[in-house]
């Protein structure tokens, strides 16, 4: 069995000396560590904030450029319905363009009313008509209007979106919902609004 050895007094305070230099050691190479990874994180900080920087602009570059798209859409299917004042069959007297409702804090805008004694049509003009956007138009767009307008309550109300593009299911979907499609095909303009219903 081997013999413990007992430590002279010196011996245990070389010792502790010993640790605490092993201890400073670590403790010195843990600072400079942790200095070199706060320098990388500032780094990598400067590297997201100016990447940041250029997202921002993109995201105002393209929300402009869609902006530009879908106030051209406006403008081209406006231009076509103050020529013809008609849809389903019906015609106009009028067109109101761009009808706005603002007040305390609540809009709403309306980008083609057609107005006559009975009838009101309401036509949104966006550059791509997705198939969510036919159940916000039956849904939301009614009740703003009815709501925000109730000089025309007891009108007729027509609903109709104008796109230069559609998805696939949107004919689908405005037929369900009795909504009329107004397309540009070529330099002409398709109206389908065979099966429109009354809102």
């Amino acid at each position: 069995m081997e013999e413990k050895k007992i430590l002279t007094y010196e011996e245990l305070m070389s010792l502790f000396a010993e640790i605490g230099k092993k201890i400073e050691q670590s403790r010195a190479e843990h600072d400079k560590e942790m200095a070199q990874l706060r320098e990388q994180q500032k780094k990598t900080d400067e590297q997201m904030k100016k990447t940041d920087e250029k997202l921002d602009r993109l995201a105002k570059n393209i929300g402009g450029i869609n902006d530009n798209i879908g106030f051209h859409a406006e403008q081209y299917f406006q231009n076509i319905f103050d020529e013809k004042l008609s849809f389903g069959g019906q015609k106009y007297d009028y067109m109101r363009p761009n009808l706005k409702y603002g007040r305390k804090g609540v809009s709403a805008e309306f980008d083609i009313v057609l107005v006559n004694g009975e009838s009101v049509a309401v036509i949104e003009a966006k550059n791509r008509i997705h198939p969510n956007f036919v159940e916000t138009m039956a849904n939301d767009k009614v009740s703003q209007f009815r709501k925000y307008f109730p000089e025309y309550k007891n009108y007729k109300l027509y609903l109709g979106i104008a796109g230069f593009s559609f998805d696939d299911s949107v004919a689908e979907e405005a037929k369900k919902y009795g909504i009329g499609i107004i397309r540009q095909v070529g330099d002409a303009v398709e109206i389908d609004d065979k099966n429109l219903k009354i809102y």
